[in-house]
């Protein structure tokens, strides 16, 4: 995994990773969510539309940036249009957590795209 260089975005962190994210890259995964601030980032996107492939420990790390955002009153989002991603989320029982976002604006605005729309396809359906 690598990422694009986070930015903030209008008050929010906004992480690109690229590659896998598993075991191996979960460390770096999770200095990029949290940053080097000094603060901590409430408001997070995780743009996971460059990722190829997320185990449990990629998602772990996701779930972990959410449980922080939440404890200073903020949020983690994720922009995924990814099958797999979608089926992870739907196999662990996250999918209401993590709703997927279109882009990183829609993330922001806290838009969440409509089932069935371009990019993820809804799973069972």
């Amino acid at each position: 995994m690598y990422t694009r260089c986070p930015e903030q975005k209008e008050g929010c962190r906004v992480v690109r990773p690229v590659g896998e994210l598993d075991l191996a890259t979960a460390k770096a995964l999770r200095e990029e969510l949290r940053g080097n601030d000094a603060a901590l980032s409430a408001c997070v996107v995780a743009d996971l539309r460059r990722v190829t492939f997320i185990d449990s420990s990629g998602l772990q790390e996701l779930r972990a940036a959410q449980t922080r955002c939440e404890a200073v009153g903020g949020w983690l989002r994720l922009v995924y249009d990814h099958r797999s991603i979608e089926l992870l989320l739907q196999l662990t029982g996250l999918a209401q957590q993590f709703p997927r976002y279109a882009d990183v604006d829609d993330a922001r605005r806290g838009n969440p795209a409509l089932p069935g729309t371009s990019g993820a396809p809804s799973v069972g359906g």
